[in-house]
Formats: C-alpha cells, structure tokens, sequence
C-alpha cells in the first residue's frame, strides 16, 4: 500500500522544482525482483506506451526510469558503413510530450547523423535543462555519494565507440541498438536512503514554466494514470502478501534456464591469443583485451512464437548471485531494417523492416566514471577505477585468502594494471586542468562474489569549458577493455575476435543535467534481440562475453580460465544449476 502521499500531481506554475507525487512498499521486493513484475504490470495496463524501463543500481543508490520525455535510440547504417568518411547512425527520437494522452504514441522522427553530431546535440540538449537541475542537490560536494536526479539514462555501446575512434578499420557493428539514451524526468527511487523497500515516484516540471500548456496537461494526465497503474501494481503485491502463510517462504517464479554456449573451443582460443603475442612481440600495443562469446536462445511456447522466458526473468537470480554494484537493466523496443541481399543494399524492394526488442542487463563490478559538480566552488571533478588483475574466489577461508595474496604478490597483474591507470590518466589529461590528475590508490583489491580483482582510482578536476559528456564520450571505450595504445588494440580487437561486441565493453549509467553522473564498464554483462516479423517473434538471441588483458608475460591457460572464472557463475545461474 502507498506509505506517504504528497502534492498528487499538481505543481506550481513558478516552480521548477520536482514534486514528490506518492510512495509504495510495492511489497518489500528488491529492486531487482521488482524490476521485472513492475515491466510485466506496465505492458498489461496499457501495451500501448512506449514503456523504456531502465533500472540502475548505482552502488547502493538505485533509479527505475520508466517513460522518457525523449529518447534516442541509435542503430547501424550500413549503407554508409563502407565509407569510412561519411559514416552515420539511424538516431530515432521519440517525444513523449507532443501526446494529448499516455495512449498515443509518442512523436517519432528519425535522421540520419554522424556520432559526433548526435554527441553535440546531447550536449546541447543537456545544457537548456541543466537550469532545471540547478537547485535539485543544493548540498553536493565532491565526498558525497552520486545519485541520480534529472538527466539522461541509458547505455553506449562498444561498437560504436570503437569504430569512431579507428573508422578506417571497418569494424563491425552488431545488428542491434548502438546506444540508448533517455531523458527520464519521471522516475522512482528509494523514500530514504536507508528503507530501499519504499520507493517515490518522482516528477520534474519541464516545460515552460510561465505557460499552463497542453505539454504540461498532457503530463499531468500521464502522471495521473501512472499513479493508478502504480497504485494498482502495489495493492496486487500487498494482497499476495497477506494470502500467503507467513510461516511459508516466498517462492519465485522461475524462467525457462537459457543454457549458452561457448563460440570458441579451446584450441580457437589458443590460435587467437598465438596472435595476440605475435602482436605484442612486434611492438603494436604493451596489451590486448582479448574476449569470447557465449550464445544462445531463448525459449519459446510450440508455434505461437512467444517467449517463455525474457532476459529480464533472469535478472533477480543474477543480482542476488552476484550482488554487483554497478548492475543495471534496459529495455527498449526499435524498429530495425535488414537487407535480403546484402550485396544490393540500395534497392527499396530489398529491404524488409523489424520491429524489435533489446534487453541488456549487466552484473558490472566495474566503475568507469563518476562526475561530481561541487556545488560551493561550480567545480567538476571525476574519479575512475579501471579493473585490471583477476583471480578466483577459494572454496575455504584459507584458500580464499592464499588467491587473494596470489593477487597481491602479482608482479604481471601490478605490470597490467599500471599500463592501464597509464592510460586513463593520459584520458583525462585531455579533459582536466594541469596537475589535476592524482591517482590516491593504487593496487587495492576488491571482492567479489566469484572474483577478486586488482582496482585503482584515479582522480581529476576537468577544465572549466569541458562538458562532461564530452568527457565520456572522448574516453570512450573503456582502456581496462581494450589495451593500450587504444587505438591499436581496437583495430586488432576487431581482427582476432572477428564478431561484434554490441553493448559489451561500453558503458552504462546517467548523467544529470548539472554534470553530475556515473557510469560503468559493461563487462559481466548480458545482450538479448529478440527479433519480430509480422507481430511474431521469430528470434530471441542471446549473449555473453568474457575476457582478460594480455600482455607478453601472459600465460594462455591461465587467461582462458580467467574467462571461465569471470562468467562462470553467470552461466549457471542462467541455466540454473545453483540452488539460489
């Protein structure tokens, strides 16, 4: 039931503060057991919006975005990907605001334009709202803990990314969504920062505040039925609560297990990582991520064609398995085209448009950036903690402790892990005033549910005329997942690996309007397509990925085992052979 009721759904006209419209227990579930019964209640109330759910754990400060102001969702040209010159993305713009109600489709325009030209209008975008956000943390400072409180929500890709920054290498982009980006002026979050079980529905005024316009009435109508939705979804969890014997345990549903399979058998692996030594001893990079595939599908019910089991039916086993504080989860429907004759892209008979829906739901230890605004000095500072340097958890106590030391004592792993910090430190140096790049810890190790790894952080203050999401994006991708030099190590990432990563290796999380955010490497991290032709689904198209640095000193059993160490569990628990 709702545990506090505020302002409803009005706002003043003068105010561009957000309103606190109501709170819910929504039945004590986690975050990541309600995820997917608060996706399933939405679709039944109304299949019509354009619900673009996201949730991101934050480390320990958890947002649900649910319907977007706006949106971009970027996808592959490929007819311009064989001119590395002229290169542009199919960035489609949903509007939720020009609606009159929450059952019309939003506004949709889509344009074709350059990575770099969709990055200018982000920031663009982001600077006529950051006035809005201005007062929203009145007390920020640069020892405060992030959290998420008007901006933009979503994922980029390492595809994309790594094409920007070689696009003469023809690297190839997987046949899905690039990047996902949304303006989440709605949103739910915790009641208070120590009851995570109740959670506030949150509402920005962003229109023009000196006009009651038909934006703002359509919102207010939005709001309103979200409400009941809400209201209704809460009441159905209390009223299971209370049926159920309170001596018996709550049992979940559980997805049908989705078993995945390795794409290289031992010896590919052992050919690709032959190569990459030949690379290193030629001098091109001081290291080499190198990665695998796991693949599979989804199953699905005899020849109706729909899914028994989604990505995000997994998503509470995973989290409670991995307890990973930079997990996250997005969904987001796009319509797609493909080619019948790939050699004949040009011809409009040829081409046979999808519409589709990915899921990405990441398990990520991984910090890439946090953004600070101090809000007494208007300074930005940013921290990075780049992974580098892996071992296994141990069976007992004492050999728990004996892999860790092992950890410690690496001289590789130290070798590794300083290349990295390297790296990132001449990253940022682009981006932060002179001397402003510290790196207060060096080596420290950090536990994991099924691994230990070697993490540093590294410190800047960025320069007065520097936006932050230039800063993400000019880093892109992550050096911990590529190697060093970048550049280098993307072009022979894209030659031995010979597949695209998708979202794999890039980057999820948010970015106030204010410049303020947080974001992580997408590793232990989970891709789902699934593929629809005449309102049929007619694919459900999963993947996982692990890897590790390789340098000359590298070892090629052990980095084999190290990927096996690193998504080992993932894989069981979809396939569901812990006893969670």
């Amino acid at each position: 039931m709702p545990v506090e009721n505020h302002n409803t759904t009005e706002q003043t006209d003068s105010a561009p503060s957000p309103a606190t419209i109501r709170s819910w227990r929504f039945g004590d579930l986690p975050a990541a057991e309600l995820i997917p019964q608060l996706q399933k209640h939405l679709l039944a109330q109304n299949s019509e919006a354009l619900w673009q759910l996201v949730w991101l754990d934050n480390d320990g400060q958890p947002v649900i975005g649910l319907l977007p102001k706006t949106s971009w969702v970027v996808t592959p040209n490929f007819e311009t990907l064989y001119d590395p010159l002229s290169v542009t993305y199919q960035v489609t713009k949903h509007c939720r605001d020009v609606c009159i109600n929450i059952d019309d489709n939003a506004a949709i325009k889509t344009t074709q334009m350059s990575y770099a030209k969709w990055q200018d209008e982000l920031i663009a975008y982001s600077q006529t709202y950051e006035s809005l956000s201005t007062d929203i943390e009145p007390s920020g400072s640069v020892n405060r803990k992030p959290n998420y409180h008007h901006g933009l929500i979503g994922f980029i890709g390492y595809d994309i990314a790594a094409h920007a920054l070689s696009p003469v290498a023809a690297i190839q982009l997987a046949a899905q969504p690039s990047a996902v980006l949304g303006h989440y002026d709605i949103y739910l979050m915790p009641a208070a920062q120590d009851v995570t079980s109740a959670w506030t529905l949150t509402v920005h005024q962003t229109d023009d505040t000196s006009d009651v316009s038909d934006e703002r009435q359509h919102k207010n109508t939005l709001v309103t039925a979200l409400t009941s939705y809400l209201d209704a979804f809460d009441k159905t969890l209390s009223d299971s609560n209370n049926y159920m014997d309170q001596a018996t345990p709550k049992i979940a549903l559980q997805p049908a297990p989705l078993v995945l399979k390795a794409q290289w058998v031992k010896p590919d692996y052992q050919t690709a990582f032959d190569q990459t030594q030949d690379y290193l001893q030629q001098g091109d990079c001081y290291q080499i991520n190198l990665t695998q595939a796991w693949q599979g599908s989804l199953t699905y019910q005899g020849n109706s064609g729909k899914s028994l089991s989604s990505l995000i039916d997994h998503l509470p086993n995973l989290q409670r398995n991995t307890q990973a504080p930079f997990a996250g989860y997005l969904n987001v429907q796009y319509d797609y085209q493909t080619y019948a004759d790939p050699n004949h892209l040009k011809q409009a008979a040829n081409v046979i448009e999808q519409k589709n829906t990915f899921e990405l739901l990441s398990c990520s230890p991984e910090l890439f950036f946090t953004f600070i605004k101090d809000r007494k000095t208007g300074k930005h500072h940013i921290r990075t903690k780049p992974i580098k340097g892996t071992m296994p958890r141990g069976i007992t106590p004492e050999q728990d402790n004996n892999y860790k030391q092992q950890l410690v004592d690496s001289e590789k792993d130290r070798a590794e892990n300083v290349m990295i910090v390297d790296l990132l430190r001449n990253d940022l140096g682009k981006y932060a005033k002179i001397g402003s790049v510290k790196v207060p810890q060096l080596f420290a190790i950090e536990s994991f549910s099924n691994v230990h790894h070697m993490v540093s952080t590294i410190t800047a203050e960025l320069k007065n005329d520097t936006h932050p999401l230039a800063v993400l994006f000019g880093s892109l991708p992550a050096g911990s997942i590529t190697g060093t030099p970048k550049k280098r190590s993307v072009e022979i990432i894209s030659e031995l690996e010979n597949a695209p990563r998708g979202a794999y290796c890039g980057t999820m999380g948010y970015m106030n309007f204010d410049g303020s955010g947080q974001w992580n490497v997408l590793i232990r991290t989970i891709q789902a397509n699934h593929s629809f032709a005449n309102d049929t689904e007619q694919q459900g198209h999963v993947s996982l990925w692990a890897g590790g640095g390789i340098t000359v000193a590298s070892d090629c059993e052990a980095e084999y085992q190290e990927c096996l160490d690193k998504v080992g569990n993932l894989l069981s628990v979809l396939a569901q052979k812990n006893s969670h």
